[in-house]
């Protein structure tokens, strides 16, 4: 995504007698300004504020350029400015608005990030990105993503020949904040009500769960997420063993579609149900991952929301 940030240029000009107090906006006079710099948020903020302010006195947008510029020394384009205006961009970055609000979609999207997900910067780009091998489950992602950012269309779920996976990535500053914490910070928006606490759990198992046999595990290096796990579970009715060290650090895994190998750099841990709890899994969590689904117990049904 690109997103409507500010364009920034080094100091030419004096302050002139007409420009507006610096305190009027409350923000830094900068002699070096570095061009194409993201501003922090909290100044993005104050500046669209400011913004608006002037836009209501019926300034032009270089007139709007110019006061702001001799006031913090800092260069807004037009086209910013424009986008601000016209309500077609926020300070956020882009279209992309979010709202920290309980909802399965969030859940999920919050297990995806605990479990297979990374959270990545990229020049003006804060992402959330999923690679896996399953099309289903990075189509759930792209769902539920576009749900909590406001998309009326679905992120592009694209395949990768080099990494030979599906990837979807979505961008969002807001979002990008709120999950950086880790999911320790956010137990409130997963502990919400029933269905949240089963997108969570269906997002984790989609992305790190085995099911072979009727027999469910889990595999994760974070032993303190296998326990949380293990905790949501059991509100479900679903028992589990205590996690164990599945496979040591330095140990050697070959990836086998790239047939790249990777050296462990920690121990991973595996939380495995009770078979006979395998319905109850079935019944309360479920796969978003038709290859998982499939060989859960029963013609069970689960509905994703």
């Amino acid at each position: 995504m690109r997103t409507a940030g500010v364009t920034l240029t080094e100091n030419t000009t004096n302050i002139s007698g007409r420009s507006t107090p610096l305190n009027r906006i409350s923000l830094p006079v900068r002699n070096d300004v570095h061009i194409r710099k993201y501003l922090p948020l909290d100044i993005r903020v104050r500046l669209w504020s400011r913004v608006l302010e002037l836009a209501k006195l019926s300034m032009s947008y270089q007139q709007i350029q110019t006061e702001i510029f001799e006031s913090t020394h800092i260069r807004l384009s037009k086209g910013s400015i424009s986008g601000w205006v016209r309500g077609i961009h926020n300070p956020s970055g882009g279209k992309n608005k979010f709202r920290a609000v309980p909802s399965p979609e969030l859940a999920y999207v919050i297990g995806v990030i605990a479990g297979d997900g990374n959270l990545n910067v990229h020049g003006y780009n804060y992402e959330m990105l999923l690679s896996v091998t399953d099309h289903d489950f990075a189509a759930e992602f792209s769902r539920c993503l576009a749900k909590i950012l406001g998309k009326s269309s679905l992120y592009k779920v694209r395949w990768s020949e080099k990494r030979k996976r599906w990837i979807v990535q979505g961008s969002s500053i807001l979002l990008h904040r709120f999950l950086r914490g880790g999911w320790q910070l956010l137990k409130r928006y997963v502990e919400h009500c029933y269905r949240c606490r089963a997108s969570f759990l269906r997002a984790l198992f989609d992305g790190e769960g085995t099911i072979a046999r009727n027999r469910i595990s889990i595999y994760n290096t974070d032993l303190s997420l296998l326990f949380y796990i293990k905790q949501l579970l059991s509100k479900f009715g679903i028992e589990t063993r205590n996690p164990h060290v599945h496979t040591l650090a330095g140990s050697i895994l070959k990836d086998p579609r790239t047939g790249i190998s990777y050296e462990r750099r920690r121990d991973c841990y595996s939380l495995a149900i009770r078979t006979a709890d395998s319905l109850q899994f079935a019944r309360h969590i479920g796969f978003a991952i038709q290859r998982k689904s499939r060989l859960l117990p029963q013609p069970l049904a689960f509905r994703l929301f």
